[in-house]
């Protein structure tokens, strides 16, 4: 249920600075002819076995929690709102939502058509249509048609069918699947560890004015350079203003875990005052006076301050050869693209727009689409633009995940199309003729007659 000011603990914790939580304006969602929800992290056993340990949290709290929405007590007489509830529980077991917003939590993770709900999916109603919100309230989807939520102040937590009541028909808005995305992909990326590491030592690091690793005390920054030191990267300073010219820039659209995401105290400042590390999911670990806190980048504060993010390690193992060989970690990106773009057979279509809910994209939007589960922006869903992303590679010398690019008028001279290489002299892309993805032979008539070049992104 729409939430009031949380008072106590809640309210303590989540002071780091004067915020104003505003309402996301409200949108339309549509369910019908949905493709199948794709997990490009590879961790669906994780999920599962997370989702069962929420679901068993979850209904131990039947019976010893009563609804409020002013109060937030995570000890015994538990008090909580229907979106407390869910940040508690999700916490108690090691995953960080980063907020007690339900509007928040309708921007997390991607959307899950209703006939494909999985356990611990985000359900969200909306009872009040008369104002903006887009939802009132959030419940969690543990399987057989049910939802798990605090309901209101007569029920309190309950177990509900989906089926049973009006409300759950006429009211429901949409869900969203956060676990993924949450989870450490598999195999864990060197963001996954940083982010870890980060939220490990947050239970135990004291910020203020002393570094001490041995003893858990910090700066925030050097927090910071202590999350990444362990993690094998060296920052080198201290200095929030030097920390920002570290890397390479990355835009707010393009972040991946372990960015470092920099903050001005003032709006419109491109001086930073503040670090903090991204989390994924538009989560950000910030390190506070006395602890470190966890926030989501749509929190006013954070939104209109922001100034820029750095990416300041590669995927790449350090080495001392001379030579460039491919890393372990790059051909695991290149096989998960590959495979990713293969598994989207039956499941794409082709049409002459950018839609990832129904996964409806032209060619070079499906070439787009593939890349950017995996962190990598190709800029542009229009083939001949996408085709200047990279480096060039002959056509001998393709390998699994490179980008290739095709005419369709069997000229082979004008870029119109896009695909992905998978290695054995095939291609998978996104068939305007079939309108569904296909693998191609480079040695059909089609492709020797309309292919033009390759690209490198990765």
């Amino acid at each position: 249920m729409k939430k009031g000011l949380v008072t106590t603990s809640l309210a303590l914790a989540l002071t780091f600075s004067s915020v104003a939580i505003p309402s996301i304006p409200a949108f339309n969602v549509t369910e019908a002819s949905a493709a199948t929800v794709v997990n490009p992290y590879n961790n669906q056993t994780a999920v599962n076995a997370k989702a069962d340990q929420l679901i068993q949290t979850a209904k131990s709290l039947i019976g010893q929690a009563t609804y409020s929405n002013t109060e937030y007590k995570p000890t015994y007489p538990y008090k909580f709102s229907c979106a407390t509830f869910l940040m508690y529980i999700f916490e108690k077991n090691g995953v960080d939502l980063a907020t007690y917003n339900e509007n928040y939590m309708l921007e997390q993770g991607v959307y899950v058509p209703r006939d494909q709900l999985q356990k611990g999916d985000l359900v969200f109603f909306d009872a009040n249509k008369t104002n903006t919100d887009p939802s009132d309230h959030v419940a969690m989807y543990i399987g057989d048609n049910k939802v798990i939520h605090m309901a209101d102040p007569q029920q309190n937590i309950v177990i509900s069918d989906m089926s049973s009541k009006p409300y759950y028909t006429t009211n429901y808005v949409t869900a969203r699947r956060v676990l993924p995305s949450l989870l450490a992909a598999n195999p864990a990326t060197k963001g996954d560890k940083i982010v870890d590491s980060s939220y490990e030592l947050m239970k135990k690091a004291v910020i203020g004015s002393t570094n001490n690793p041995s003893t858990n005390q910090f700066t925030r920054n050097g927090y910071i350079n202590h999350v990444y030191q362990t993690n094998g990267v060296t920052l080198g300073t201290t200095s929030t203003t030097e920390l920002m010219k570290k890397g390479t820039t990355v835009s707010k659209t393009n972040l991946k875990k372990g960015d470092l995401v920099f903050f001005s105290s003032t709006i419109g400042s491109t001086t930073p005052s503040l670090v903090g590390i991204y989390a994924g999911d538009h989560r950000i670990i910030v390190p506070s006076t006395g602890k470190v806190l966890t926030r989501v980048l749509f929190v006013d504060y954070y939104k209109q301050r922001f100034i820029t993010a750095k990416r300041v390690f590669t995927e790449s193992t350090t080495t001392t050869t001379t030579t460039q060989p491919t890393t372990t970690t790059q051909a695991t990106t290149q096989d998960k693209i590959a495979s990713f773009a293969t598994n989207l057979t039956g499941k794409a279509k082709f049409g002459y727009t950018y839609n990832e809910s129904t996964l409806t994209f032209t060619g070079a939007g499906f070439t787009y689409y593939v890349f950017k589960q995996y962190g990598i922006d190709l800029k542009t869903k229009m083939a001949s633009a996408q085709s200047s992303i990279g480096t060039a590679v002959s056509k001998a010398n393709l390998k699994k995940g490179d980008l290739v690019y095709f005419s369709t008028n069997n000229l082979g001279t004008t870029i119109t199309h896009a695909g992905v290489y998978v290695g054995d002299n095939k291609v998978v892309h996104l068939s305007p003729t079939t309108k569904g993805v296909v693998t191609e032979d480079l040695s059909s008539t089609w492709a020797q007659k309309n292919y033009v070049t390759a690209r490198r992104a990765l």
